[in-house]
C-alpha cells in the first residue's frame, strides 16, 4: 500500500497510520503482559496464603493437644513436651518466613513453579555423588 502510493502527502498519511497501528498493538501487548504477570503474582500469593493457613491450623492443633495435657500435674516429661512443641512452633515459623522469602523472590523474577532446586540440578548432583561412589569402589577393588 505504501509502495503503491505516488503522492508524498498520501505516503505520509499512510506512514503515520502504520505507526499508529504499530503503537496500538505494542500497547495492547504490554497491557496483556502486565495482566499475565499480575495473575502469576496473585497465584503465588494465593498459594502462600493457603500454605500459611494450613500451618496456622496445624499449630492450633498442636496447641490444643498441649492444653489437653495441661489438666495433669506437670512433670519433667510434660515440660519436655511443651519445650518440643515450642521448638516446633519456632521451626514452623522459620520455615514460613523462608517460604515467604522464596515466594517473593519467585514473584519478582516471575517464576511461579520452580521455587526449589530444578530436577536437572538434582540429577546432576546425584550423578556426581554416584561418580564419587564409583571411584571409592574402584579404589577399594584395586587394593
Amino acid at each position: 500500500m505504501l509502495t503503491g502510493a505516488q503522492d508524498p502527502d498520501e505516503r505520509k498519511v499512510i506512514r503515520i497510520r502504520l505507526l499508529e497501528v504499530k503503537k496500538a498493538n505494542s500497547e495492547k501487548r504490554e497491557k496483556e503482559r502486565r495482566q499475565r504477570e499480575q495473575r502469576i503474582e496473585n497465584g503465588v500469593h494465593e498459594r502462600f496464603k493457603a500454605r500459611n493457613e494450613e500451618n496456622m491450623q496445624r499449630m492450633q492443633k498442636f496447641e490444643e493437644t498441649a492444653k489437653s495435657y495441661g489438666t495433669k500435674i506437670e512433670s519433667a516429661i510434660d515440660k519436655s513436651k511443651e519445650k518440643a512443641l515450642q521448638e516446633k512452633k519456632v521451626f514452623i515459623e522459620k520455615e514460613r518466613q523462608a517460604e515467604l522469602a522464596r515466594i517473593d523472590q519467585a514473584a519478582k523474577s516471575h517464576i511461579s513453579a520452580n521455587i526449589g532446586e530444578s530436577r536437572g540440578d538434582y540429577l546432576t548432583k546425584l550423578r556426581q555423588e554416584w561418580m564419587l561412589q564409583d571411584k571409592h569402589i574402584d579404589a577399594k577393588n584395586l587394593k
